[in-house]
C-alpha cells in the first residue's frame, strides 16, 4: 500500500466521521426526547436504550462470518447505506402519531423497533470497520490520529446538536414532532454523505484465516485468565453501572426539572465540548504513557459524575458537571478503544472487537433495563427516584473500577508516569540552600 493512498484514505475517514457525527447529532442524540414527545414511559425509555444495544451487539457475532465471504469495505458500506434509510420509518412514526393519534404504547414501541434496526446495522459494521482502520493506522499514530478524528467528529456533532436544539425550541409542544421529522430526514442525508466517503477509502488486502478463530463461549470461559478478557469484563461491568442511570438524565431534565429543549441541549453539549477539547490531549498522553494509565485515571473520575448531579439542579451547575464528565469520558473512550488495538493481533482484530461489543451490549441492556424497572416501580418519598438511580450508579461505577482495574496490565512499552512527589521533590531540590547565621 502506497503511503499517499493510505493518507488519502485517512482523510476520507475523517470526512466520513464528520458526516456521521452530523447524522448522530441531528438523529440519535434526539431519539430519547422524540420518544418522550410520543408519550413514552420510563420503562420504554429504558428499553429504547437496552433493546437496540443488545440486538446490535449480538449482531456483531455474525460479522466475523461475513468477513469470510466478503470484504470489510463491502460490509461497512452496505450497512451504512441501509442505516441511513432507517430514518424514514423512524420519522413516519411521528407523522402517523400526529395524523392518527397512536396511543402511548404503540408509537414508542415502533420507535424502539426501528431504532433497533438502526443500531443493529451500525454494530454489524463495527468489527469490520475497526479491523479495516487497524490496517490503515500504524500503532505509533493511533493516539494522535484518533484524537484528531474524534475532535473533528465531536465539534461537528456539537454544532449539529446545538442547531437541532435551537430548531426544536422554535416549535410548540404540540408541533414539535414536525421538528423531529425534519431533523431525522437531515440525519439521513448526512449518513448518505458518510456512506459516499466510505466508498472512497482504500482497503488493504485482508485474508480471513480459520486458525485464528475462537468461539464466543471459549472467550467467555477464558476471559478471567487473560489480560484482554479481564479488560473486556471490566468494560462490560462498568457499562452496566453507567447505563443503570444514563438513559434517565434526559427524562430527569425534560420531565422532572421541566427544562426547555435548548437548556437540555446546552447541558448535554457541555460534556461533548470538553470531550472534544481534551481528546487530543488524552491521545498524546496515551501515546507516551500507555492506554492503561489513562483508563485508570478516567475510570476513577467517571463515578463522580452522577454523584455530582445530587448536589444541585441549577442549569449552570449542571453545565459544569457535564463539562467535567466530558473530560473524564474523553480519556476513557479513547483509551478503551486503543487498548484493543494494542492488545489484539491483526488477524483477530475483527473477532475481538465483536466479542467486546457483545459484552458491552449485554452490559448496556442489563443496566438500562434494571434502571427502567427501578424508575417505574421504586417509590421514594424523600427524594426523586432519578437522584437515587444516580447515587446507585455512581457507587457501582466506583466499586467496579476499584476491584477490576488493578487486574489489567499494560500491553506495550511506554514511558513511566512520574508520581506527584517526584515533581514536588524536584522543586525542593531546586530551592536555594538556607544558611544559618
Amino acid at each position: 500500500m502506497k503511503e499517499s493512498v493510505r493518507k488519502r484514505s485517512l482523510e476520507y475517514s475523517i470526512r466520513d466521521g464528520l458526516a456521521w457525527s452530523v447524522n448522530s447529532g441531528l438523529g440519535a442524540s434526539y431519539i430519547t426526547p422524540y420518544a418522550l414527545a410520543l408519550n413514552a414511559n420510563a420503562i420504554q425509555v429504558g428499553l429504547l436504550t437496552s433493546v437496540p444495544t443488545l440486538a446490535a451487539s449480538l449482531s456483531e457475532l455474525k460479522t466475523p462470518q461475513l468477513m469470510q465471504r466478503m470484504s470489510r469495505k463491502r460490509i461497512v458500506t452496505s450497512c451504512a447505506l441501509l442505516q441511513a434509510l432507517t430514518w424514514i420509518p423512524i420519522s413516519l412514526v411521528g407523522l402517523l402519531f400526529l395524523l392518527s393519534g397512536f396511543d402511548g404504547l404503540v408509537a414508542p414501541t415502533l420507535v424502539i423497533l426501528f431504532y433497533t434496526g438502526y443500531q443493529l446495522l451500525g454494530s454489524l459494521a463495527t468489527p469490520a470497520w475497526s479491523s479495516w482502520m487497524g490496517d490503515l493506522v500504524p500503532e505509533g499514530e493511533r493516539g494522535r490520529f484518533f484524537g484528531r478524528r474524534n475532535t473533528i467528529i465531536g465539534l461537528s456533532g456539537i454544532l449539529a446538536m446545538l442547531a437541532g436544539g435551537f430548531f426544536l425550541n422554535a416549535f410548540s409542544r404540540e408541533e414539535v414532532l414536525l421538528g423531529f421529522l425534519t431533523l431525522f430526514l437531515l440525519a439521513m442525508v448526512a449518513r448518505l454523505i458518510s456512506w459516499y466517503f466510505l466508498t472512497q477509502q482504500y482497503e488493504p488486502k485482508f485474508q480471513y484465516r480459520e486458525e485464528y478463530y475462537f468461539s464466543f463461549s471459549s472467550f467467555i470461559r477464558r476471559a478471567k485468565d487473560n489480560n484482554f478478557g479481564r479488560f473486556t469484563l471490566y468494560i462490560a461491568f462498568m457499562t452496566t453501572a453507567v447505563y443503570f442511570a444514563a438513559p434517565f438524565f434526559s427524562v430527569y431534565m425534560l420531565q422532572e426539572l421541566k427544562f426547555s429543549y435548548l437548556t437540555f441541549v446546552i447541558i448535554t453539549l457541555s460534556s461533548s465540548l470538553t470531550h472534544v477539547i481534551f481528546m487530543p490531549l488524552w491521545g498524546r498522553f496515551s501515546d507516551r504513557h500507555g492506554n492503561l494509565i489513562s483508563l485508570r485515571i478516567a475510570g476513577l473520575l467517571i463515578p463522580l459524575i452522577p454523584l455530582l448531579w445530587l448536589l444541585s439542579s441549577d442549569p449552570i451547575y449542571l453545565v459544569l458537571v457535564e463539562a467535567f464528565g466530558g473530560f473524564a469520558w474523553a480519556g476513557f473512550d479513547l483509551a478503551s478503544v486503543n487498548f484493543i488495538y494494542d492488545a489484539v493481533s491483526r488477524q483477530r482484530m475483527g473477532l475481538c472487537f465483536a466479542y467486546f461489543g457483545v459484552l458491552n451490549g449485554v452490559g448496556t441492556f442489563a443496566g438500562a433495563t434494571l434502571g427502567g424497572l427501578f424508575a417505574t416501580y421504586c417509590r421514594v418519598g424523600f427524594t426523586s427516584v432519578f437522584l437515587l438511580i444516580f447515587l446507585l450508579s455512581g457507587v457501582s461505577r466506583l466499586a467496579v473500577s476499584a476491584v477490576m482495574l488493578p487486574r489489567i496490565k499494560e500491553v506495550r512499552k511506554v514511558a513511566p508516569v512520574r508520581p506527584l512527589w517526584y515533581f514536588l521533590g524536584g522543586v525542593i531540590r531546586r530551592r536555594p540552600p538556607v544558611h544559618s547565621h
